[in-house]
């Protein structure tokens, strides 16, 4: 005759099932966690790891400026008259994540890659400027400053400096969008 087995005796295995089975589903969901502070070679899975990062930080460990992304950036005529004049075409690339995909700016001489200096109040120096050049059609950035790419034209309406109009609109993270490409690698 077959032995049944009592309730009693089934609480130990029920408990240990349940204690691992929880155990389990814990290591599931600290997974994502950990795989985003592990380092990265890849600025692909970088981002997809890390979602939003305005630079790359220590967990990236990859090249600063991997090959694949020059050519992502600039036409073949441009890559080659860099060259031509023994100017790298990477040094001016300058990459982040957002929502989990690769944005990449070509920075020139200037800061144009940063966030945006989203200020509509004129700053002393453009007060200064207007008092010495009443209605002039542009306040300088020698004048504005370009620490940070500005997303307004300023200029003067009388003495006093008025924003012109918007010249760069801004994504979630303060960037300006029209500098930010997303890019990817080709396909293999």
């Amino acid at each position: 005759m077959p032995s049944v087995v009592s309730l009693e005796a089934m609480k130990v295995p029920i408990f240990i099932f349940s204690v691992l089975a929880g155990f389990a589903l814990f290591l599931q969901c600290l997974a994502p966690a950990q795989a985003a502070d592990a380092p990265f070679t890849d600025p692909v899975a970088y981002c997809q790891g890390v979602g939003n990062v305005d630079a790359p930080d220590a967990r990236y460990t990859g090249p600063a400026v991997p090959d694949w992304m020059v050519p992502a950036l600039y036409s073949k005529e441009e890559i080659k008259a860099q060259k031509s004049a023994k100017v790298d075409p990477a040094r001016a690339v300058v990459w982040r994540c957002m929502g989990g995909k690769i944005r990449a700016c070509v920075q020139g001489n200037s800061p144009i890659c940063g966030k945006a200096n989203q200020e509509m109040k004129p700053t002393t120096s453009m007060r200064e400027f207007c008092s010495g050049q009443p209605n002039a059609e542009v306040i300088p950035l020698s004048v504005i400053g370009h620490e940070n790419p500005m997303i307004y034209d300023w200029t003067c309406k009388g003495k006093k400096p008025v924003i012109a109009r918007q010249i760069f609109t801004v994504d979630a993270r303060g960037f300006p969008v029209e500098l930010w490409k997303e890019i990817a690698p080709p396909p293999k």
